[in-house]
């Protein structure tokens, strides 16, 4: 995704050649032992790398623009005041986030903000604290800083397997103990841990795998703790007034679209044109069409999926192409020949519908312990997808036979490099080596002890959720969780889209039984997304140089301390709240999330996927998407080494920058995402990582991921101040301009097909 091709390198000075000598001289000597060779041998490392710290620099220009290539290893690190600050943003982000989760509208607080709010946080305890081991001096340094955030990062994010919870007592009432909660959280958190850890090597340590998401980050750390200023294409503003004049200006005028003027967040003016024309508002709404329209003037929007100023343009032309094709033309050619019936349904939404074209009574076909009701469901109604989210299932099934093959082709020598101790690194990775590693077995303990746990809440609480399928669920985590995290650390592109893998898998296995389908499914997604979030909190330290041990502790503890809060938080709200996850519930605690889950629950769980997907059935053609997603790359593969060494014709040179799993998988959020997500979030990209990089370098260098942070940093506070001070004590602006607009075909989801009054659509058995 960016050029990897490392600088040539230049020839040895003396000193260098004296280094190396000395280090022939230690490994040939008689004296000493193994180990004292080898902590001779990265002594010579650190030489060299210290020898080589102005002249060598990571080839990836992109963190060449926001990470500096130096270390101090006597700046403190894990000080008391940075452990403080990081177990008190633990606390009170994963608390609230967990909480608020629960309703709609919700707000969650970014890791941005905490990265953000830590650091007066910091310099406050710094100059006010006496001096002594908590305080050891008056500088609150970027490794304190980079501590925090990474507790931050890893808690701040609401636990999925409370999706689990939330369906299984709010919307089946059966009961869920607090040691339920506990050891269902805890098993995935730990999961995602000990497979980053052990697979380090392959997706966190190499150059190539650098983890755009990280780079905003970078740039804020550097913002606000270095001094540099040079002139980049005539700009001399610092970094730090740029963030702080940006930070400002978009703070004010997210409350614009956020809260005074939503139109401006869905701006789709072709829909206010034909309020009522429902083939227009279908393709250019942003609501419940496919929002081909890209005017938004919400960041919030342009941002949905991730930071388009982060992520590399090639990636997002990929990303792209992937949506113009799977659901801008596609959806219309299924849609409007009503395949599938779903012409009678909205064109984009993540629900499901029965044949009267209402959405689906799960309660309907679940009994009182759970278990689907097969005569119920033959006396209520067959289930239907809408379009977008039919195309969503075919999308994934191809994408889960993509992954693996494409990352065996065109990433197994990288694979094999690791495996075989043969990676080459930047100068970050080697000024990494004078501090400790973590011991390869720390994490197998990790992974056994989680095992232990999910196993053991199975069994203690009677879930019905067989070891054999927790121990498979395991098994297919740890398959993925590379082709997944290369994908991530190398495009900031997320294409977790192992629900899929999980709900199929179960529905044939478990049959009938909804809360298993879920819990199985989330303990594969879910660890494989932690794997992800560790692994990128384990380059920001390597970028930051905070020791790997200290990196280790820092997660262990953020995992476990969120995970006793969210259960807390959790098992008192579902206790407690009147009415909670209930459609009417006052204080608007309904449980989106959860009711979300139970939906998928019951079409997966419940009905099964045989009902849906076996041949003879309705959507038994998604099947063919399998075998389609594994030969895609295999024939451009093929065809690239064809031409390998060869003038290539010019589609072979486009080909080279195709990534299937990108385009498969790029687009993993819709629905709810619509196209406003994507179409105005290339934009942007292009504008930055397409424009501005290649005729404004220098520009592009310095405020690129700058930026970035500021844009995300001022949305995320603007959206806290606005619902905790404005819209959760009630009040609200009604005017065309937040209510009115919305009085479309869009905002109303109207189909293009009408089911008669009192009649109903599909087969007359099923």
């Amino acid at each position: 995704m960016a050029d990897l091709a490392p600088n040539a390198p230049e020839p040895r000075a003396a000193d260098e050649e004296a280094v190396i000598e000395r280090a022939r001289d230690s490994l040939s000597g008689s004296d000493g032992g193994a180990a004292e060779k080898l902590d001779g041998l990265h002594a010579v490392e650190d030489e060299l790398a210290a020898n080589d710290v102005e002249a060598e620099n990571s080839p990836i220009e992109e963190v060449r623009a926001a990470v500096p290539n130096t270390d101090d290893p006597d700046m403190p690190c894990s000080t008391g005041r940075a452990w403080f600050l990081g177990v008190l943003f633990v606390l009170l982000g994963s608390g609230v986030n967990i909480f608020f989760s629960l309703r709609y509208p919700s707000v969650q607080i970014t890791s941005l903000v905490a990265q953000l709010v830590s650091y007066p946080c910091g310099c406050f305890l710094a100059k006010t604290l006496p001096i002594g081991r908590f305080n050891p001096d008056r500088h609150f340094n970027v490794k304190e800083h980079t501590l925090i955030t990474i507790m931050a990062n890893l808690a701040f994010p609401y636990a999925t397997m409370a999706n689990v919870i939330e369906m299984q007592k709010g919307f089946m009432g059966i009961d869920a103990p607090a040691g339920y909660i506990f050891m269902s959280i805890l098993s995935t958190q730990f999961l995602g841990l000990a497979m980053a850890g052990l697979c380090s090597e392959i997706f966190v340590e190499p150059s190539e795998m650098y983890w755009p998401s990280t780079l905003a980050n970078m740039a804020l750390f550097r913002t606000l703790h270095s001094k540099e200023n040079p002139v980049a294409d005539g700009w001399r503003i610092s970094r730090y007034r740029y963030f702080i004049y940006l930070f400002v200006a978009s703070f004010v005028w997210y409350w614009g679209p956020g809260f005074l003027f939503t139109a401006l967040s869905n701006f789709t003016w072709i829909c206010w044109i034909a309020p009522n024309n429902v083939v227009v508002n279908q393709l250019f709404g942003q609501i419940s069409g496919l929002g081909w329209s890209p005017i938004t003037f919400d960041w919030a929007q342009v941002a949905y999926n991730n930071s388009p100023l982060v992520s590399p343009f090639i990636a997002q032309v990929n990303v792209i192409i992937g949506w113009a094709f799977f659901y801008a033309i596609l959806p219309c050619i299924i849609y409007y020949k009503n395949i599938w019936y779903t012409g009678y349904f909205q064109i984009n939404a993540n629900a499901a519908y029965d044949n009267t074209g209402a959405s689906y009574n799960m309660s309907r076909v679940i009994d009182s312990n759970g278990v689907f009701d097969y005569e119920a469901y033959q006396t209520y109604s067959p289930i239907f997808l809408p379009t977008s989210f039919a195309i969503c299932f075919g999308v994934a099934f191809a994408l889960l036979t993509c992954l693996p093959v494409y990352t065996i082709l065109f990433h197994g020598h990288q694979i094999r490099a690791a495996i075989t101790g043969q990676n080459t690194y930047d100068i970050h990775q080697r000024l990494m080596r004078r501090y400790r590693d973590v011991p390869k077995w720390w994490y197998a303990v990790i992974l056994v002890v989680c095992f232990g746990i999910a196993v053991g809440s199975a069994e203690r609480y009677e879930t019905g959720f067989p070891v054999w399928a927790i121990f498979l669920a395991f098994v297919l985590a740890g398959g993925f969780v590379i082709p997944v995290s290369i994908v991530m650390a190398t495009s900031n592109q997320n294409v977790n889209m192992l629900w899929a893998l999980g709900e199929i898998i179960a529905g044939f296995l478990m049959r009938g039984r909804p809360i298993v389908n879920s819990s199985f499914k989330y303990l594969i997604y879910t660890g494989v997304s932690q794997a992800m979030s560790f692994g990128a909190d384990m380059k920001l330290s390597t970028y930051s140089k905070v020791p790997k041990r200290t990196t280790f502790a820092c997660q262990m503890l953020a995992a476990l301390l969120s995970t006793v809060v969210q259960t807390a938080v959790l098992t008192w709200a579902l206790n407690h709240i009147p009415a909670i996850c209930t459609a009417d519930q006052p204080d608007k605690f309904t449980c989106p999330q959860g009711r979300t889950n139970f939906v998928a629950s019951v079409v997966w769980g419940g009905v099964g996927p045989a009902r849906l997907y076996a041949v003879g059935q309705r959507y038994s053609g998604l099947l063919h998407m399998f075998w389609l997603g594994a030969l895609l790359p295999l024939a451009t593969w093929a065809a690239l080494r064809r031409h390998a060494g060869t003038p290539a014709a010019w589609w072979a040179r486009w080909l080279r920058h195709a990534s299937w799993p990108l385009l498969l998988g790029g687009t993993a959020n819709i629905p709810p995402a619509t196209g406003i997500n994507f179409t105005a979030w290339f934009l942007v990209g292009a504008a930055f990582n397409g424009v501005a990089r290649r005729r404004r370098p220098a520009w592009w260098a310095k405020y690129n991921y700058v930026t970035s942070a500021a844009l995300d940093s001022s949305v995320a506070l603007a959206g806290l101040v606005i619902f905790f001070a404005v819209s959760y004590p009630g009040a609200s602006v009604r005017w065309w301009g937040t209510v009115g607009y919305a009085d479309t075909a869009d905002g109303r989801g109207e189909s293009f097909y009408k089911i008669p009054e009192g009649g109903t659509i599909g087969p007359e058995t099923w």
